[in-house]
């Protein structure tokens, strides 16, 4: 599947999961608050990643133990040797963190503590384990789905942090999640197959 065809699959997922966060399941029941996207929006980029890539496993939200400690990436991309290739953090959006220092931190974070392990067990719910590689050469990247309910100038700052840390921002699309428009979603899959 090409990157084009890819985008308009991405954005049909999307699409059908906002809807059926505003389905109503009963006559007299009433929800104040949509239902979380999350998830979906996870996994739709999972499946866009896989498109683009199509030689690679893709880890979706994998336990990593640490010193005792659970480390959960959102996503984690493997390649044919079981090497991490890139470590993504997913949002929906970046209205919940105008200011985005504590995600990045996280990040790397994260980076640091997987490259000193070098050797990773990711636990799955419903997988089995697996053991992959994690060497210095990870790409890191912070992934908004829509750049909507942020100022510019916030993203200007987000992604002034996110170049002197290290770590690739983009905001996939604009507008909402019932209609989005390409936004750097172009430059992400560019990225992805440097």
């Amino acid at each position: 599947m090409n990157i084009a065809e890819s985008i308009e699959e991405l954005k049909k997922y999307i699409y059908e999961a906002y809807r059926s966060t505003y389905k109503k399941i009963g006559n007299n029941i009433f929800r104040g608050h949509l239902r979380a996207l999350s998830t979906e929006i996870e996994d739709g980029i999972a499946l866009f990643v896989s498109n683009v890539l199509n030689d690679c496993k893709v880890f979706i939200d994998p336990s990593i133990y640490i010193d005792g400690k659970n480390n959960r990436p959102d996503i984690l991309v493997i390649n044919s040797d079981n090497v991490v290739v890139s470590m993504m953090e997913i949002k929906s959006n970046m209205g919940w963190c105008r200011n985005a220092s504590n995600v990045i931190d996280s990040i790397i974070s994260n980076d640091i503590k997987f490259k000193k392990e070098r050797k990773l067990k990711c636990e799955f719910s419903m997988e089995e384990e697996h053991i992959i590689t994690y060497d210095d050469n990870v790409k890191l990247f912070l992934i908004s789905l829509t750049d909507g309910n942020c100022s510019a100038k916030n993203h200007m700052n987000n992604k002034a942090y996110s170049l002197e840390k290290g770590i690739r921002q983009y905001n996939l699309f604009s507008g909402w999640y019932g209609e989005l428009y390409n936004c750097e979603i172009e430059k992400f899959a560019e990225e992805l197959l440097k």
